[in-house]
């Protein structure tokens, strides 16, 4: 089964190198030349052209323009791990050291902090539920913890076995799917119930870390890490349906309905772009150049653009690329 696996990989990228995909391509480059390392989690506003990056080694919230692709402020404070914009709120959520800032989505002046007291990363929201998700870190307290919005109240935190690297939010049932490669397994969480479900068990594979949902086809797609590869599990069974090789150390990756295409940015240089297609087929069709160490993004499914955070290096700036898609 591994060497089917890997075979396949490399046949779908000599496919790619071959014919890669012509409507997914770098259109722009914003450099950022006062900033130090590299990037995390990011978010799109679409509505107000802007993207929120978060800079740990920095110490900001890098704020960029997307009307003009050039840098329009810059947010300091504690390390942060995450940005999430809620439009229905107005509101941008940053999860910094240990606690949740909420800041007005029109000043971007801080309105209110959550302490958590944990280290914080990833953040998602559901705007029906009105809640926001977020993963909490340290050892002793790992889990998701849930607050209401647009209050800003503290009101669960359901405990996990170990760090969630990356989850994802199922918007029309009650769960939440959170890696824990700790474990070597697909933390599940019914987010209603407050309680945590029986796990999905991965096999033959390690460092599962970005995660997306492809809820309509109960489908939840896994970057691993060793061997590098997409691990695309049955979200009704947890089993695990196929995988295929892609470029290593990934740390983020996007699903996006509309195309049907799965958006994978490697730290290893390269954003590699899957084609979804019937009877649980997939196709590697685009390799995308980028450079070593840009390993994190966002997708904005109604700009059509992915933008990826590339690390400042001893010659060059800090950068976002940005990816136009053409979907």
């Amino acid at each position: 089964m591994c060497r089917l696996r890997l075979a396949f990989g490399v046949l779908a990228t000599m496919v790619a190198i071959a014919s890669p995909a012509q409507d997914v391509r770098v259109a722009q480059t914003i450099p950022l030349p006062n900033m130090q390392g590299g990037f995390n989690h990011m978010s799109v506003d679409s509505a107000h052209n802007r993207l929120f990056a978060a800079a740990p080694t920095n110490k900001t919230l890098e704020v960029i323009d997307l009307a003009t692709y050039k840098p329009l402020a810059s947010l300091a404070g504690e390390k942060p791990a995450a940005a999430l914009y809620a439009p229905e709120f107005n509101q941008l959520y940053v999860s910094r050291g240990q606690s949740v800032v909420i800041y007005d989505g029109t000043t971007l002046a801080p309105t209110a902090a959550i302490d958590l007291h944990s280290n914080l990363d990833e953040l998602h929201y559901d705007p029906q539920a009105k809640e926001l998700y977020v993963g909490c870190m340290s050892d002793g307290s790992t889990g998701i913890a849930v607050i209401s919005i647009p209050q800003g109240k503290l009101v669960a935190t359901i405990p996990l076995p170990s760090k969630p690297q990356g989850f994802a939010v199922e918007y029309s049932g009650n769960r939440i799917f959170a890696n824990t490669p700790v474990q070597q397994q697909v933390a599940v969480i019914d987010r209603r119930k407050r309680t945590v479900l029986p796990p999905f068990v991965l096999h033959n594979v390690q460092g599962n870390t970005p995660i997306a949902l492809d809820e309509a086809h109960h489908r939840l797609f896994l970057g691993v890490r060793h061997p590098a590869e997409l691990v695309v599990l049955d979200t009704e069974s947890g089993r695990q349906i196929t995988g295929f090789a892609i470029n290593s150390d990934m740390d983020d990756l996007y699903y996006d309905a509309q195309s049907s295409r799965i958006y994978i940015s490697c730290g290893e240089g390269f954003v590699d772009v899957m084609q979804q297609l019937p009877a649980d087929q997939y196709q590697l069709i685009g390799r995308i150049t980028t450079t070593p160490g840009a390993r994190t993004s966002t997708y904005s499914s109604t700009r059509h653009e992915l933008f990826v955070g590339v690390p400042r290096r001893p010659s060059e700036p800090a950068e976002i690329l940005v990816l136009q898609t053409g979907k």
